[in-house]
């Protein structure tokens, strides 16, 4: 039996309405891993992931977070001494910049996986546009993963300062693509075909933001939607 649903998106990700940001980061993380695609399967993940990441789509951004908790009732504190900041140190300066280009990763793959799932709906819909978001929302998470390591990559294959987010967010097509590939002739579910078609076509929208040379040293699109329709098909046929 599922649990209850929370009443609000702190008390889903259990933390305080006061808590920061890295605590909310946090929360999010360790629900997100929980429920997961790796943990449940593309087919298994429930309505819980969408709630996770709608908190998350809404906690995680200042403004959003503000006007949410407008409409949240919280219990009257006693105020408290305002703490004195850390001395800035190279690591948090690090940490800081990782969380900006997470940001960053995470509004353009959602701005793709939108552009993505209209498309998928005009030419060829395999399910209501609710499923395709809620595909997405476990894309842009898997896409938020190993950033530094991703920026990296992006770099070494030539990308400009202003295009690492891009580059790195296309390098996270390129794993999630292989990971399905890899993974989904387990299970050639419609979530897998829906969510392979959403990831090449989320390559197509933001290769457009760089020049052919990189998009191409950064792997071209993965195309795994064919690959995994061809492998369907085989077995529908043997």
């Amino acid at each position: 039996m599922s649990e209850a649903r929370a009443a609000t998106h702190y008390d889903l990700f259990g933390v305080d309405p006061e808590c920061s940001f890295e605590e909310i980061r946090s929360a999010y993380r360790r629900l997100a891993r929980q429920r997961h695609p790796d943990v449940v399967g593309f087919g298994a993940a429930s309505a819980d992931m969408a709630e996770i990441n709608e908190a998350w789509r809404v906690l995680s951004d200042s403004a959003r977070r503000r006007s949410y908790d407008a409409t949240v009732s919280r219990p009257v504190r006693a105020p408290v001494a305002t703490p004195q900041p850390a001395p800035t140190t190279q690591r948090s300066r690090r940490r800081a910049w990782a969380a900006g280009v997470q940001g960053q990763i995470a509004k353009l793959s959602r701005l793709a996986g939108r552009s993505a799932t209209q498309t998928l709906l005009i030419r060829q819909p395999r399910a209501p546009r609710a499923e395709y978001e809620r595909l997405v929302g476990i894309l842009v998470h898997g896409l938020c993963e190993d950033t530094e390591s991703r920026v990296r990559a992006a770099r070494a294959a030539g990308a400009a300062p202003l295009d690492l987010a891009v580059g790195a967010t296309l390098i996270g097509i390129r794993t999630l693509a292989d990971r399905l590939r890899r993974d989904g002739p387990l299970g050639l579910t419609d979530d897998v075909i829906m969510s392979a078609e959403l990831l090449d076509r989320m390559w197509d929208v933001l290769a457009h933001e760089l020049p052919v040379q990189l998009a191409t040293a950064l792997g071209g699109n993965p195309h795994v939607a064919r690959v995994l329709l061809g492998k369907r098909a085989q077995r529908s046929t043997g």
